[in-house]
């Protein structure tokens, strides 16, 4: 019995978007790890730093913020159009 026989195929293909999905994960972990630690590691007293991270926190939420409320709009407008198209398709059956 040779090796193959024994244990079997080894190699796992995997698709490509999820070699790509898996890459730009760690890309984007180790950016910011690296920020963190480029924070952590800068020249400034503590609460220089604590003052630092609180405003980037706080532009982070402000955009989060932002970006679902366009979202809700967005969705709130496909929905409407949505019921406008089904509603009389309702109504004729």
């Amino acid at each position: 019995m040779n090796d193959y026989q024994k244990y079997g195929e080894y190699s796992r293909e995997t698709p490509a978007g999820e070699s790509a999905k898996t890459a730009l994960l760690f890309l984007g972990i180790g950016i910011g790890v690296g920020a963190l630690l480029s924070l952590l590691l800068a020249p400034r007293s503590g609460s220089e730093v604590r003052e630092a991270v609180r405003g980037k926190l706080d532009d982070a939420r402000r955009g989060l913020d932002r970006q679902t409320s366009r979202m809700r709009k967005q969705a709130r407008r496909v929905a409407g159009q949505a019921r406008e198209k089904i509603m009389p398709i309702s109504r004729t059956q």
